[in-house]
């Protein structure tokens, strides 16, 4: 029989979700408990109720939640905010990726491990694509949610996720699932699960995985929330609206410009002739022009397909001594498709069909003698979506020991190899620059509506696509580390252990522009620069246990970083002619000492105390070090002209998409941060815990750019210096403003919340009831402003100056019901309402705008309007499931999520740039969905 001492901390462990009731019951059967290494500490141990706030899901927990992929896992997780989704991919930057982030901080400051190592990122920095990580190999799922950065290194500021892969399994399994949404975005999930031997008493065993899943694609218009970005509603009893839209339209708009440049015109010939713009455009209220409903054109979630495999093998080479390895390929694609080309100014000049037939007739003859050329804008809706196809490999594998030496020290070692490589391709809705010709001669009719052109210029446009492999983005990782640990003395309460461990890496990243892209030959970009960028980083650290008291636990840890300079290998002086390739170090090595002390406290059988206090250090990526300036292609959405001066001149009349720059900084400085935390665990039995934790996370010197719309209606004149003029990508002669978008050292950010979760293990005479619920409040969320020292902002509860949302309340409710074959599960998911963006909006209806009056009663052609900060309101969805063992190894599980069709809010802040009306990041598009699983083992 277990001695008191250890049930508790068994007791405690499975309250801290550390490990399953299973695991203990058989371990107790065998009067042994193996000592096992939890995330957040290097050393192994019996006695888990630990002082850092462990989260575990367990395999059970993760099918409890409904989700089909490791992104959708995410969601799930209370304590996860900031993190990038597939929606992104619609026009937001995403580059089909999808990321993890604790706190609120961001992808950069949350450690993602596969099996306790690190593994390749997704670009330049530490932020992983957890889209290459299968959900069907996964066994359980560790989540830190606090600073580990003097175990683990510079990253995981905000804490660790760390995916733990099946080890061993003693038969197969297939399953296969359908989720069905009441229209678009289907996904089909198949999987297949083996193994051979036991460890245990073969010596050896094997693990087999391999999966394939597909996600359909979502359209805008299949969705009431997301149909249109030509926006009307009422607000404390007005009527207003906002037109999201593009000025590159269809019929397209047009400048004229006179004389050098000093004058211009604009106007929608469609709009002139017709009174009226065309469908799925709106006027203007405030000019000419037509803007262009381009969210009616979107798929607000991307289709993909991933197929992934993974072996895993243990193999005993002594007694206490035995070899793993491990090897995991993904594939992943993802296809987005995005608004049609908005073509920006395409010089159609002033001799040509197109000029002579569309634009002249509405020119006085004045301006005829005076037009020196005429620009037009158009959105190239018969050319197709913009269709990116992102195709990412994904390859990761360690091999390595484990076990003990010496009776007393237990050791891991291994040498861990990974890397991904992402394709990104053009399949549609891109165009080579020499079709400016058939759209000037009119054989690519852009002033025709889009039914109506005709099919030479049909052919015209097809034969002008530019379908070729964009660019190339590698990423790889090679490392090795030692970690081990053993009993040093013994105390009157207990034995003293050290940790200790080394680890040193070698990360890459390449970008690698195609042989297509390279002769610079397509509509709006095109010749972009080679990155070949390395970085080298070791690290040391020790860590103690002391046990203090009989009930008082002391752990400390301190660790050495040091971070190599940025090597880029591929570097080319602006200034050179020759154009020569050198090899440079973009900045100097960068090397700090980070430490934590956590105290564990048992104030009773029942009641644990636990605090921690630590320091953090985070370098730069590569690319915000060593990144050329190049061009970044448009700002996300169309902004007025941020700039008063001679300057104005690269602007339009209305609101367009400026081009960027993106450039690195050599100075940046490395990232500092303090945390703390505090918090207990209540466990009078194993049938009730709860638990709760208070944070707090101070980052120094953040590394970050300024938000778009900070920089262009907020405070241009903080960014003044950025605002340059250079020249149009698809007209060299004609000059343009473009923003440059450059990392800063920010500041400061501070971030402090409370997470807690409580537990409740009802057993009746019919059946067992599990109930749980967990969540994070957030106390404090506030940031300074790039470039300032004392602007102070913040996202919480509010659409923030950094484009994000912080929910100040996320809570995940679940009740579990076991009766005879079935199991039933009733899931809620809750976040807190907000305050959306300010955003400037205008009295009346988009047919009927309430316009400005001179004191006569003539209109002014200004229309009424006011800035609108909208109460977007909490948000609440449910999830049920049922699960039936009632045929001999079979289990039969259906489904619904969000049973009542709960739609996204209403809100105005446009982060990405597509989704208009709606939040696409952080609620559910699918609505309700349907869903069928079967599990058969055999």
């Amino acid at each position: 029989m277990l001695n008191s001492k250890i049930s508790k901390a068994v007791r405690l462990a499975i309250a801290f979700g550390a490990v399953s009731a299973t695991a203990f019951n058989a371990a107790a059967e065998e009067k042994e408990i193996e000592k096992i290494e939890i995330t957040g500490s290097s050393i192994k141990g019996t006695d888990l109720a630990g002082a850092l706030p462990v989260n575990v899901l367990s395999a059970e927990d993760i099918k409890a939640t409904g989700v089909t992929s490791v992104p959708d896992l995410i969601t799930q997780i209370p304590s996860m905010q900031g993190f990038t989704t597939p929606t992104s991919s619609v026009g937001g930057g995403g580059a089909g990726t999808a990321t993890a982030s604790l706190r609120g901080l961001g992808s950069e400051y949350t450690l993602v491990l596969l099996n306790g190592r690190r593994i390749a990122s997704q670009f330049s920095g530490s932020s992983v694509d957890i889209n290459s990580i299968p959900l069907a190999a996964v066994e359980r799922v560790e989540v830190l949610t606090d600073g580990a950065s003097a175990i683990y290194g510079s990253d995981a500021i905000a804490g660790v996720i760390n995916f733990i892969l099946k080890d061993e399994v003693d038969q197969s399994t297939i399953s296969v699932r359908t989720d069905r949404p009441r229209k678009g975005g289907e996904t089909t999930n198949v999987s297949f699960t083996t193994g051979f031997g036991d460890y245990d008493s073969d010596g050896y065993s094997l693990l087999f995985t391999v999966s394939h899943d597909t996600q359909e694609t979502l359209r805008s218009k299949d969705r009431d929330f997301s149909k249109t970005g030509l926006l009307e509603f009422a607000h404390e009893g007005q009527s207003y609206f906002s037109i999201n839209g593009s000025p590159n339209a269809i019929p397209a708009n047009v400048e004229v410009e006179f004389g050098e440049g000093e004058d211009t015109y604009s106007f929608n010939p469609y709009l002139s002739t017709n009174g009226n713009c065309a469908p799925d455009n709106a006027k203007d209220p405030s000019s000419e022009q037509c803007m262009f409903d381009f969210t009616s054109t979107l798929e607000i979630v991307p289709e993909s397909e991933r197929t992934s495999f993974m072996v895993h093998g243990n193999f005993d080479v002594t007694e206490d001594v035995k070899a793993f390895a491990t090897v995991s390929y993904t594939d992943f694609t993802m296809t987005s498709r995005i608004a049609p080309n908005p073509t920006g100014g395409i010089p159609i000049g002033t001799t040509g069909e197109a000029y002579t037939k569309y634009v002249e007739p509405h020119l006085s003859e004045d301006q005829k003698a005076r037009a020196t050329e005429v620009y037009a804008s158009w959105r190239a809706l018969p050319g197709g979506n913009r269709t990116s196809t992102y195709d990412t490999t994904t390859f990761n594998s360690s091999f390595g020991f484990e076990g003990v030496l010496f009776d007393t020290i237990d050791f891991s070692t291994a040498l861990a190899i990974s890397g991904a490589e992402r394709d990104e391709s053009f399949s549609d809705g891109h165009f080579y620059a020499n079709w400016v010709g058939d759209i000037a001669n009119g054989t690519i009719d852009v002033f025709a509506l889009p039914g109506e052109m005709s099919q030479a210029g049909l052919d015209a446009l097809e034969a002008s696509k530019w379908r070729h492999v964009n660019q190339t983005w590698k990423t790889s990782s090679i490392a090795w580390d030692l970690r081990a640990s053993q009993p040093l003395f013994e105390l009157p309460a207990g034995e003293v252990y050290i940790g200790y461990g080394v680890d040193y890496r070698i990360n890459t990243y390449e970008n690698i522009p195609s042989a297509e892209n390279a002769k610079d030959e397509r509509w709006g970009a095109g010749g972009d620069p080679i990155f070949d960028l390395e970085r080298t980083t070791y690290g040391a650290f020790t860590e103690f246990q002391v046990p203090v008291l009989d009930d008082l636990m002391l752990s400390a840890a301190i660790r050495y970083d040091m971070i190599g300079g940025v090597d880029n290998n591929h570097y080319i002086d602006e200034n050179d002619a020759t154009e020569t390739v050198q090899q440079i170090t973009a900045n100097d090595d960068e090397s700090d000492v980070t430490y934590k002390i956590s105290l564990r406290y048992n104030a009773t059988d029942d009641l644990v105390l636990r605090g921690s206090i630590g320091t953090g250090f985070r370098s730069a990526t590569m690319l915000e070090i060593a990144q050329p300036q190049n061009y970044g292609g448009v700002t996300r959405a169309p902004y007025t002209c941020p700039v008063t001066d001679a300057r104005k001149s690269g602007c339009s009349t209305a609101p367009i998409q400026y081009n960027l720059f993106n450039s690195g900084n050599a100075n940046l400085e490395p990232e500092t941060s303090d945390q703390w935390s505090l918090g207990f665990v209540y466990a009078p039995s194993n049938e009730f815990t709860f638990e709760i934790d208070y944070w707090k996370v101070d980052i120094k010197n953040r590394v970050d750019e300024p938000s778009e719309t900070y920089a262009f209606t907020t405070n241009p004149a903080l960014y003044d210096e950025q605002f340059v003029l250079a020249p149009d990508p698809n007209n060299a002669s004609r000059q343009r403003l473009y923003f440059i978008s450059q990392p800063l050292n920010i500041g400061e950010s501070i971030n402090e919340g409370i997470d807690w979760k409580v537990y409740l293990n009802n057993e009746f005479s019919f059946g067992t009831l599990k109930t749980s619920l967990q969540g994070t409040y957030f106390v404090k969320q506030e940031y300074t402003l790039a470039g300032t020292a004392d602007e102070w902002r913040s996202s919480l509860g509010q659409y923030g100056a950094d484009e994000e949302v912080v929910f100040r309340n996320v809570i995940t409710a679940q009740t579990v019901l076991t009766t005879g074959d079935f199991s039933h599960t009733l899931r809620a998911n809750y976040r807190s309402g907000w305050h959306d963006a300010e955003t400037n909006v205008q009295y009346g209806t988009i047919e009927n705008p309430d316009y400005v009056r001179n004191d006569d009663g003539t209109l002014t052609g200004a229309v009424h309007s006011r800035d609108v900060q909208l109460e977007v309101p909490s948000h609440t969805t449910f999830n049920y499931k049922v699960d039936y063992f009632g045929f001999e190894n079979t289990v039969i599980t259906a489904g619904i999520k969000n049973i009542f069709d709960k739609e996204p809010p209403f809100s105005l802040g446009d982060a990405e740039g597509h989704l208009v009306g709606y939040e696409g990041r952080y609620y559910d598009q699918f609505l309700r969905t349907f869903y069928l699983s079967v599990d058969y083992s055999f």
